[in-house]
């Protein structure tokens, strides 16, 4: 699949979707939308915020626009949409900005955006969009699980027992870039604070002062990444031990990855986000986890164009494989694609955690993508009583 057919197939689901909702046009101002409705090309500067410096206008019929102002324009028409066919709304850059610009462009229009800076904020309705993968998407996603997980493999190789968590996440981040894949998430915690936090941002000391810290390894360490590509994102956790890990972390370990096998096991088409987190639910009860221990953390859900598309929780309806698009999409443009989707599950417990990110086929197979072959492999089929075909990897030594 060639960048300007991927191009063709987003723009018309968008297309879509604004004829079936009654809107004229669309204007994507967020990095993760703005790839999505491109095929992975990019619209920010600043790295750590959802909304880009320009945007894309997508009309209800015609040309798809570029919005920003003439900084931006010579390279997003030079490096990212010189093959896409896009027209452009410019202006110097203290006179507008791309909500006023459109308003301008196309006055008594009903135009909508993702982030409300026109018309109604419309995010959260495109998330199913975001979460439908072409082909051409899905062998992205198995290129960037293979960069990911070298990426994290030579991580942990270069762990040694003093270094600091910063150490480690600054390696992680550098094996990310030079496989020219964005680190946006790395966190990293040894240790004690692995069972005291689900989200720990790798210590570092204050500049001035006293304060906080830098924790270095001792026995066990805990190592998140999320790994951002062509706007397609791949996350995984993986534990080295480089010392004595305390005692029942390896059971723990081997039963949290058994949560995340049933939860891979139900993620099937025509099921819906809720009825996988069920699932999980009583997966926790199942293999000897306090019957809440879900309310410590979020478990996970669809991705894509997102480092989370939808989080499963009780109850939600977000489907595991759309078909209402896909089926709106052949009724307005004669286009019969099929479609996939990717997920990433990571169920916690004190001290432990597994993550990975895996692809949903159009033919309702699964595939993993964020492969470290090198580390060993858990043997989940004594806790799951039946060999599943899940699989999981064990801590790095």
């Amino acid at each position: 699949m060639t960048s300007k057919e991927l191009f063709t197939i987003r723009q018309a689901l968008l297309q879509t979707y604004l004829r079936e909702r009654g809107y004229d046009g669309l204007l994507l101002s967020r990095a993760d939308n703005f790839a999505m409705a491109t095929g992975g090309r990019r619209n920010y500067i600043w790295t750590h915020g959802d909304v880009g410096s320009n945007a894309i206008f997508v009309p209800a019929e015609g040309q798809a626009l570029f919005v920003g102002d003439t900084i931006e324009k010579p390279r997003i028409m030079d490096e990212e949409l010189f093959d896409l066919d896009c027209g452009s709304v410019d202006y110097l850059w203290f006179t507008d900005k791309p909500a006023g610009a459109i308003a301008k462009r196309f006055p008594g229009k009903n135009i909508v955006s993702d982030d409300g800076s026109i018309g109604k904020n419309v995010h959260g309705e495109l998330a199913v969009i975001r979460a439908l993968l072409t082909e051409g998407e899905l062998e992205k996603y198995r290129i960037l699980g293979k960069l990911a997980g070298e990426a994290m493999t030579a991580t942990l190789d270069a762990i040694e027992a003093g270094m600091t968590e910063n150490e480690i996440a600054a390696r992680l981040a550098a094996e990310g870039m030079q496989r020219s894949c964005q680190v946006p998430v790395s966190l990293v915690a040894a240790d004690e604070r692995i069972a005291k936090y689900r989200h720990p941002l790798p210590t570092q000391e204050p500049l001035l002062g006293p304060g906080l810290q830098a924790c270095r390894v001792r026995d066990y360490v805990e190592v998140v990444g999320c790994f951002l590509r062509e706007g397609l994102v791949v996350s995984l956790t993986r534990f080295k031990r480089v010392g004595s890990l305390p005692a029942g972390i390896e059971d723990a370990y081997q039963r949290i990855c058994a949560v995340d096998a049933a939860m891979q096991i139900e993620t099937v088409p025509g099921l819906t986000l809720g009825n996988v987190f069920a699932e999980c639910q009583q997966a926790y009860a199942d293999y000897g986890f306090p019957a809440d221990e879900w309310h410590n953390h979020h478990q996970g859900g669809s991705t894509g164009y997102a480092g989370r598309t939808c989080f499963g929780s009780p109850g939600e309806t977000f489907p595991v494989l759309d078909t209402f698009w896909p089926a709106k999409l052949k009724a307005h443009f004669g286009m019969d694609v099929p479609f996939g989707t990717a997920f990433a599950w990571n169920p916690s417990a004190c001290g432990v955690k597994s993550e990975d990110t895996f692809l949903l086929l159009p033919n309702g197979a699964k595939e993993l993508v964020s492969v470290t072959p090198s580390l060993s492999v858990v043997d989940l089929a004594p806790i799951l009583g039946m060999d599943a075909g899940v699989v999981k990897y064990g801590m790095a030594e």
